[in-house]
């Protein structure tokens, strides 16, 4: 282990240098390049032996193959890689340029939502362009906040931070607590939250996802529940041409996910919501993430 580390921290100290460069080069980039660079860039990441590649082969022979989907590793690289390069890409440019990037349907639904001067908490999931999300939100003349996590290189973190709030989003750091949430709640500010992955360090419980119990995050539920706060689904998908649609479904009744374990309930639906998107289109989803490696009773992980 000890042998590794220096290598380690070589590659770390490359991280930020790469991600400036490819920062650059998504700003001058025309977007009807980044696909192609995508594809390129997918195909040779899913080549590369390493624990991405392993974590997708686990997820292939117990989810993917099981489910009947056809989901190939050089694509779903190519979905991560054009998202992040769209969202460098977009952020330098016009609103005018956004809105052509970047159609909203279901705009009323948030609008409603707010309308009751509550915040909302939008429930989305690691799925294509997902960082273009809050943008299109504050174009439509709504307060946006996102609860982010540090990255593992700090720097990194911070650099993609930047361009997170450089339209006017509000982060609020996964490790803060939930005071400077409720605050932008009591803002009326639409606050995103990603329950898709089997996140540490948080409250989570066992839901049913693409067949399998998944580890999940169950806070949000509980904060719509007990104070009754409007809380939806949102996800954002790639179409044909590079064009992108934000899709924003009707708020969740929460009279429905009364008692003691309601909120568990309403985490199991709104999962539900997320599955019904991974199935739509799954290679836009990141299947390189250890969604089922904690098991229920402390069983083995997927292997």
């Amino acid at each position: 282990m000890a042998s590794r580390l220096p290598f380690r921290r070589f590659r770390h100290s490359l991280l930020l240098p790469l991600v400036k460069f490819l920062a650059f080069l998504g700003r001058i980039m025309p977007r009807q390049l980044i696909w192609v660079i995508a594809c390129i860039l997918g195909s040779v990441a899913a080549m590369i032996p390493g624990r991405s590649r392993r974590v997708f082969r686990i997820n292939e022979k117990h989810i993917i193959h099981p489910c009947g989907l056809k989901v190939r590793l050089s694509r779903v690289y190519r979905y991560i890689i054009s998202g992040i390069i769209d969202f460098i890409n977009l952020s330098y440019r016009s609103d005018d340029e956004f809105r052509q990037a970047v159609e909203i349907r279901g705009d009323e639904h948030m609008k409603a939502a707010l309308s009751l001067g509550r915040g909302v908490i939008a429930i989305t999931a690691h799925y294509s362009a997902w960082e273009l999300i809050p943008r299109a939100i504050l174009l439509m003349g709504h307060k946006v906040g996102i609860v982010t996590r540090e990255l593992a290189h700090r720097e990194t973190s911070e650099y993609f931070n930047s361009m997170r709030a450089r339209c006017g989003t509000e982060l609020i750091d996964r490790g803060s607590g939930i005071a400077r949430l409720m605050r932008l709640l009591r803002d009326n500010t639409a606050v995103g939250i990603l329950i898709d992955q089997d996140t540490l360090g948080v409250e989570s419980d066992f839901v049913d996802f693409m067949g399998l119990p998944a580890r999940t995050p169950v806070g949000p539920s509980q904060l719509a529940v007990r104070f009754g706060i409007p809380i939806l689904a949102l996800h954002i998908s790639r179409g044909e041409g590079g064009k992108y649609t934000l899709h924003i479904d009707e708020p969740f009744n929460l009279s429905e996910y009364e008692g003691d374990k309601g909120y568990i309930e309403l985490t199991a639906d709104l999962t539900g919501r997320i599955e019904e998107w991974v199935r739509e289109d799954p290679e836009q989803w990141v299947w390189i993430h250890e969604r089922w490696a904690r098991r229920p009773g402390f069983a083995p992980g997927l292997r």
